[in-house]
């Protein structure tokens, strides 16, 4: 096996099936014989292999499929079976032994093969023995260390479950010394002796007969006879046969020995037999020799070149939400020595390796950003035009970039993200992905009825029917939507009631349904790449049908109970605001688009307030209001853009437009109906950002009290935002992912998220400094130990001179704080600074003694003055004369105004005020202690009395009980 994972992990895979089988068997039999008796599922893949033993943590095939091979397949010669049952084997096989693989979304990562495979072999009794000889040229010739880490990892995953045994020659095993130590010293065991195996074969043994008789003994059954004889046998003595009869630990019949013996003897030269005593004498070969000194204490034979893992197997290193350990060195001061000034000297002088990792818990500068990971889609029509999101190498995984996108959704309706997006390589590519029953579909504005065909291509392309409108979710006769509650009726619930479009009595089954909306999709990418945009009857038709195809895939979607957002991304929202038109046809997208994805119980929402049509009003399936009949959206939609919220009233008053479209005899209100609301709201705002950070650490394990989350947002936003309490949703759940899960009762702290933010790319920390200022900071903040102007200056990549402009602005903050003396200083940073109202530290971290220290300062202002004397700026008096007036301060000290958003999170919302600080949350419901949480603004439709708000926009949009609806049947 080589260098590539992916390469060879579905032979692995393969070879692992008839375990996986077996013990699928074993569990079944032990849930309900009747499972293996009438081969059929019943409930044990939910029950028993997902919730029992955790396999599947969420809504993936691998349980159902598993299940259904074991019962259906796993006993069958497959060329016995018909074409249709042969294309189910293979499909069924090939998502079996290609998890982690990235092929499809069952595939999405070394995360999935954690979440699915090795929870079920974990389980298997005896485990399997593995053993895995590592292709030397490939491995030493591999362009890219970071694909063997990836292989080295799936590696060490599998020998969790396994009895693995890894073959490599000498000189391999020290490339991986040289180029993975760490791994190599956590997995990796040559050292120990165990019982004498290990030791080198004695005598002039040559390489050639260890070669010959690992050939040998590698054919033999680990658990047979063979290999227990040739380890009663010894190279400095004779046994007789008499002797291994009577050998209690050989357990074998006299016939098998004897047996045995002679092939030994005869077939593969490992033993002579002398004969000629009364009892025949049985002797090691030099082959023989070799042979035993390749058995381990297990009594099984090991290469002579193999590395063995280590007996006390340690768990992966891929724990989708324990990424790093925590890290409190923020509040830690740096240990000076008297001889700091000398070593300085010799830091300056020193030539400095930039390729030299800081900290050994850092993310590598050289690993991509998401945003550069997510804009480097390469041509869709080689790597595909729907892929499966996934993350960089070494920094985000294909979770992990899943919740950092979920964290711009906020709300079931339109969320509006300001956030620096880079344009996708190729616009025509779309990113899908599913974790814990929540669909993500990310998309490129390019256009209202491209991105409208875009996002419904996405949603019915082949990899989301292979992973996540699978049988099992879907159900063989469609069976399963709406969680199983329906039976016959199915099928005048999806025409009737939830109107999916094309839907004839050829779809009444999964693979019928799934034929036609593949061939729907098909020739509606097909219609809009011949398109003439001057057709205008061309170009309605194809928004209706899109339209509607959407609509009929958002309902399946709701049915099959998995949420759904969809991503637009714009990277350059000032242009597309600029332009009249596009901006007209941008709020039109929403207008149109939004409103139609709604369904109240199991009815389209949009079919029964807006359509016009006389058939169409007529053959409807009929229903019954509740008290409180409220509908609810099938979607959620999520904006993303540089200055995105400028968007938000227009979204807002386009979608609002939409009432004059109702039939008539609705908006009079003749007609008893449902409402629902369409919020459309900001995802940078407090109130969005406290629900990222309590969603990630409830998910941590990690107790919030309202005080610590008053303190995490203003250090969220002063390092990630340029105005206090607003920030990317993005930057802070990817910090919050950074952190380890909790210890049993352990409160999140200021100082635990302020070591995620240290793992972001440069670009994120403190927006409004320039580049080479953020580079200096990152540099400072993820070395394990102070750093000299030369090692600083190579590391982030900048010239000195940069440096020099850059380290006394940071130090003036008190960002970074010196540790040396004169000319040889050593930084060290914190995201913290000592005389924030969040730092634990009454003083500065490197004062050398408490009559040196300077107490923090009790005022916003007093932090300004001593401010703007380190940076020797030139002021009048006067200007920090009480009163003091803070918008004359920045607007006067042009240098400083770039701090000031971070100055001001620190100390709040209204810092123009004495601190006050407070463990109250009282009032958190409406109003922070840094500033107010902006209310939801919503379109109402359907709005009734009692829900009302004076902050939203109302529409009278109600849903008909008109005459002529169809009974179910």
């Amino acid at each position: 096996m080589g260098p590539r994972a992916s390469e060879w992990l579905p032979d692995l895979q393969e070879a692992l099936l008839p375990t996986a089988v077996r013990t699928v068997r074993e569990l079944a039999h032990a849930y309900d014989p009747r499972i293996l008796r009438d081969e059929r599922p019943r409930l044990f893949a939910r029950e028993v292999l997902h919730q029992q033993y955790d396999v599947g943590t969420w809504r993936s095939s691998y349980p159902e499929a598993i299940t259904r091979y074991t019962l259906r397949y796993s006993d069958h010669d497959p060329n016995r079976l018909n074409e249709h049952e042969q294309k189910k084997y293979d499909a069924l096989k090939t998502d079996l032994t290609t998890v982690g693989t990235g092929r499809d979304a069952v595939n999405s990562g070394l995360d999935m093969v954690e979440e699915t495979v090795v929870p079920l072999l974990q389980q298997a009794r005896p485990q399997p023995t593995v053993v895995l000889v590592l292709d030397g040229p490939a491995w030493t010739a591999v362009a890219d260390e970071r694909t063997a880490a990836r292989a080295l990892d799936t590696i060490a995953l599998f020998s969790e479950v396994c009895e693995l045994h890894l073959v490599c020659s000498p000189r391999l095993r020290q490339h991986l010394d040289r180029h993975h130590p760490e791994w190599c010293d956590e997995h990796l065991d040559l050292t120990r002796s165990r019982d004498g195996w290990g030791q080198t074969v004695p005598g002039a043994t040559s390489e050639r007969t260890r070669n010959e008789a690992w050939a040998t003994v590698s054919q033999f059954d680990p658990d047979g006879g063979r290999l227990t004889i040739l380890e009663a046998l010894s190279s400095d003595s004779d046994r007789t046969v008499r002797e291994l009869k009577a050998d209690p630990e050989l357990a074998l019949a006299d016939g098998t020995i004897d047996r045995y013996v002679r092939e030994l003897a005869d077939d593969h030269n490992l033993v002579a037999i002398d004969s000629r005593p009364t009892s025949n004498h049985v002797t090691l070969t030099e082959t023989g020799t070799a042979a035993t000194a390749l058995l381990g204490p297990d009594g099984r034979p090991h290469h002579p070149d193999q590395s063995r893992f280590a007996s006390d197997r340690t768990r992966t290193h891929h724990d989708p939400t324990s990424v790093v350990c925590r890290a409190d060195r923020d509040e830690e001061s740096p240990t000076t020595t008297d001889d700091s000034t000398a070593a300085d000297h010799t830091d300056d002088t020193a030539p400095a390796t930039p390729s030299h990792s800081s900290s050994a818990s850092a993310v590598p500068e050289s690993a991509p950003t998401a945003e550069e990971w997510l804009a480097d889609t390469d041509r869709a029509d080689e790597n595909g035009y729907v892929q499966w999101l996934d993350g960089p190498d070494n920094r985000l995984d294909a979770w992990t970039m899943h919740e950092r996108l979920r964290a711009g959704q906020r709300c079931a309706g339109v969320t509006v993200v300001d956030d620096p997006t880079q344009p996708f390589d190729d616009g025509e590519v779309s990113y899908i992905s599913c974790f814990d029953d929540h669909a993500q579909v990310v998309v490129q504005w390019g256009g209202a009825l491209p991105t409208l065909v875009r996002i419904t291509s996405a949603l019915l392309s082949e990899r989301m029917f292979e992973t996540v409108l699978t049988p099992a979710t879907v159900g063989d006769d469609l069976d399963a939507l709406y969680d199983g509650t329906l039976d016959s009726a199915i099928d005048d619930v999806l025409r009737l009631g939830a109107q999916v479009g094309w839907f004839s009595e050829d779809e009444h089954d999964y693979e019928g349904l799934r034929e036609r909306y593949g061939a729907v999709r098909r020739r509606l990418l097909a219609r809009l790449s011949t398109l003439d945009r001057d057709d205008t009857d061309a170009w309605n038709e194809l928004c209706r049908d899109a339209h509607g195809l959407l609509a009929s895939a958002t309902q399946l979607y709701h049915a099959s109970d998995i949420d759904l957002t969809i991503h637009i991304r714009v990277p350059d929202t000032a242009t597309l605001r600029a332009g009249t038109q596009r901006h007209q046809e941008f709020c039109d997208f929403f207008k149109h688009t939004v409103p139609k994805n709604a369904v109240y119980g199991v009815h389209s929402a949009y079919r029964l307030l807006y359509e016009q049509r006389v058939d169409k009003l007529k053959h409807r399936l009929s229903y019954a209001f509740d008290d409180d009949p409220t509908a609810e959206l099938t979607a959620s939609w999520v904006v993303s853009g540089p200055t995105a919220t400028t968007f938000r009233e227009d979204i807002e008053s386009a979608i609002a437009t939409n009432a004059s479209d109702v039939r008539e005899v609705i908006q009079k209100g003749t007609r008893r109906g449902v409402g629902f609301e369409i919020p459309v709201v900001e995802g940078n705002s407090y109130a969005a950002l406290r629900g990222v950070l309590d969603r990630q650490a409830d998910r941590k394990g990690f107790t919030l009290k309202p005080a610590a989350r008053r303190n995490i947002i203003r250090l969220a936003t002063a390092t990630l935002g340029t105005e206090p309490g607003r920030c990317s949703p993005y930057a802070l759940a990817e910090a919050l992912l950074a952190m380890a899960r909790a210890h049993p009762t352990a409160t999140l702290a200021p100082t635990d998220v302020a070591y995620g933010l240290t793992q972001l790319p440069a670009e994120r920390l403190v927006p409004s400094l320039p580049p080479t200022m953020q580079s200096v900071l990152k540099t400072l903040l993820v070395a394990d130990d102070p750093l000299g102007r030369s090692t600083i200056a190579a590391r982030a990549g900048i010239s000195t001179a940069s440096y020099d402009r850059n380290i006394d602005e940071l130090a003036a903050l008190e960002m970074v704080e010196a540790t040396g003396n004169g000319g040889h200083r050593k930084w060290q940073a914190w995201a913290i600074p000592w005389w924030s109202p969040i730092s634990e530290s009454d003083t500065p971290r490197t004062a050398e003694s408490d009559d040196n220290a300077v107490a923090r300062p009790t005022r916003w202002d007093d932090t300004i003055y001593r401010i703007v004397c380190a940076l020797d700026c030139d002021y009048d008096d006067e200007l920090f004369t009480q009163p003091i007036d803070v918008d004359e301060v920045f607007a006067t000290l042009p240098r400083l105004d770039r701090w000031r958003g971070f100055i001001e999170a620190h100390y709040g919302r209204g810092a123009a005020s004495p601190i006050a600080e407070t463990d109250s949350d009282s009032n958190s419901d409406r109003q922070s202690a840094d500033g107010p949480i902006d209310t939801n603004r919503t379109v109402e439709i359907g709005a009734r009395p009692e829900t009302n708000s004076p902050n939203g926009t109302q529409l009278t949009i109600t849903h008909s009980d008109d005459p002529g609806s169809v009974s179910p049947p």
